[in-house]
């Protein structure tokens, strides 16, 4: 049998830190004094080491032991195996408290990842070495995604997905009116959703965000409004919007973050939406679990004093 097939068949790994250390320091008393032990112990798994390998491992010089010529790849390989199977612990360590493995993150279309990048940018800076993926999905993509477990946790807004699946409400955030600069509330301190009589509306596509599409419809009906909305990508609200084809209803973060020209946000007065966190059900990872909580106080100082 190969030296390295014998030393990874059948040996425990304390037989292995024996023979290094007597190995290292040339004597069974040092090598038990830095194991713990005491000596007869360690000369018996010694012995049981050499009646396993079926060759010696060491001989006399002296007062000191040296190496037995044929031993010499055997120490080596223990040394790999040692080796190995520390770094085994240690990404067990890492898995365990979350600082390994993969995370697959979902937030809905127009959901920029910016609104929450300060809390991805702590994760990322704290876990390195975790796989972390993002990607727009529609409330229903999600729900199947988080169920089937190609998901960890989900980003959406107003209602979780699913009510069967683990959720907490991160922040309330306020809406504002989404005008162009020349518009004639566009200089207005606040605004009011009757303000918008006579006014074209644009927002997400129904088939992108159903839940939003219909609460905003709902909103606009009991203002007595038209509830006919023009649909568009959350980039083509903005440019409809500059161009002073319609105007919009969206979440006043957007401003901050995404800064779009030719547009001007007008917070309205009693409307506020959740911002939802969603994950899948069952076990819960270090990393998920890690992340959930960076994601928390990531959003904390964005928190209003009251609802």
């Amino acid at each position: 049998m190969h030296t390295s097939d014998a030393v990874g068949a059948g040996v425990e790994l304390r037989l292995l830190h024996a023979l290094v250390a007597v190995a290292e320091e040339s004597s069974v008393s040092a090598a038990a004094v830095r194991l713990g032990i005491a000596q007869p112990s360690l000369s018996r798994q010694l012995r049981l080491l050499e009646r396993r390998l079926g060759l010696p491992l060491f001989e006399r010089a002296g007062r000191r032991l040296r190496i037995a010529p044929a031993a010499g790849p055997v120490v080596d390989a223990a040394r790999q195996a040692i080796a190995t199977a520390d770094g085994v612990v240690r990404a067990a360590r890492r898995a365990a408290d979350g600082r390994t493995g993969r995370l697959a993150i979902a937030v809905q279309p127009g959901c920029s990842p910016l609104l929450f990048m300060n809390a991805l940018t702590a994760f990322r800076s704290r876990h390195p070495q975790v796989e972390t993926s993002m990607v727009e999905l529609t409330d229903d993509e999600q729900v199947r995604g988080l169920r089937g477990g190609r998901l960890d946790l989900a980003l959406t807004r107003l209602a979780p997905p699913a009510q069967d699946l683990p959720h907490q409400v991160l922040v309330r955030e306020p809406l504002s009116l989404v005008v162009p600069t020349g518009h004639r509330l566009a200089r207005a301190e606040r605004a009011r959703l009757d303000d918008l009589i006579g006014e074209d509306v644009v927002f997400y596509p129904r088939a992108v965000q159903p839940v939003a599409h219909h609460w905003l419809t709902e909103q606009l009906r009991a203002a007595g409004l038209p509830t006919g909305l023009q649909e568009a990508s959350l980039t083509s609200i903005f440019a409809t919007v500059a161009a002073g084809l319609a105007v919009s209803v969206l979440v006043s973060s957007y401003q901050a973050v995404l800064r779009p020209p030719g547009v001007r946000f007008v917070p309205l007065d009693g409307l506020a939406v959740d911002l939802i966190m969603t994950w899948r059900s069952g076990p819960e990872s270090a990393t998920l679990h890690a992340f959930r909580d960076e994601l928390m106080r990531g959003l904390a100082p964005s928190r209003p004093a009251s609802a």
